[in-house]
């Protein structure tokens, strides 16, 4: 938590609920050809300004 008392992105991203859509998203991802994901991770960067994970970046 921070220091008003908010939940920081890591809080958040430890529910149950972010691990298990983060895992549907994973799955459907990887079901997808290399253009697919590509065209995925391309779209996540405009909408979000972040691209890849972290731990997905260096992946096709």
């Amino acid at each position: 938590m921070d220091e008003a008392g908010h939940p920081s992105e890591a809080d958040v991203a430890a529910t149950a609920d972010a691990r298990a859509g983060r895992a549907l998203v994973e799955a459907r991802v990887a079901l997808c050809t290399p253009a697919e994901q590509a065209a995925f991770w391309e779209a996540v960067g405009r909408c979000f300004g972040g691209g890849k994970p972290p731990e997905i970046q260096g992946d096709a």
